[in-house]
């Protein structure tokens, strides 16, 4: 069964910090997608989920680059980007840059070419 998904993406301010280092990153992101449902809880709407994409920008060297999406399942779409990409902003600047990599060694997440290879992890499920 085929599922419309809508999605908006959140890019963290982790890019440039950890150098595009996708080793790096790729668990970094497995770290917030888990902690934002608790920092953003009032900012995501209800029923949706939040995956890791990989998001394709042509004019970005290389082509993709991950980034976190909050997913719905209908075209009503309202999370509030701008402000749950503050949210993990602060979250980020109070963690830093050793505290995530702490977390991130914690967290089992897919590298940078099996989330290619996947497009979105996890996979988003409807209900």
């Amino acid at each position: 069964m085929e599922v419309d998904l809508y999605f908006t993406p959140l890019e963290p301010p982790i890019y440039e910090l950890l150098a595009w280092d996708m080793d790096a990153i790729m668990p970094c992101l497995e770290v917030i997608r888990r902690e934002l449902p608790q920092m953003a809880a009032d900012l995501i709407p209800k029923n949706s989920q939040v995956a890791i994409f990989a998001m394709t920008r042509t004019k970005f060297p290389g082509g993709s680059y991950p980034v976190l999406g909050v997913v719905q399942f209908t075209e009503e779409y309202d999370a509030p980007y701008l402000a749950i990409e503050a949210r993990i902003r602060t979250w980020c600047l109070q963690t830093g840059k050793d505290g995530m990599m702490k977390l991130a060694a914690e967290v089992q997440a897919p590298t940078w070419p099996e989330l290619k290879e996947m497009a979105c992890y996890p996979l988003p499920t409807a209900g």
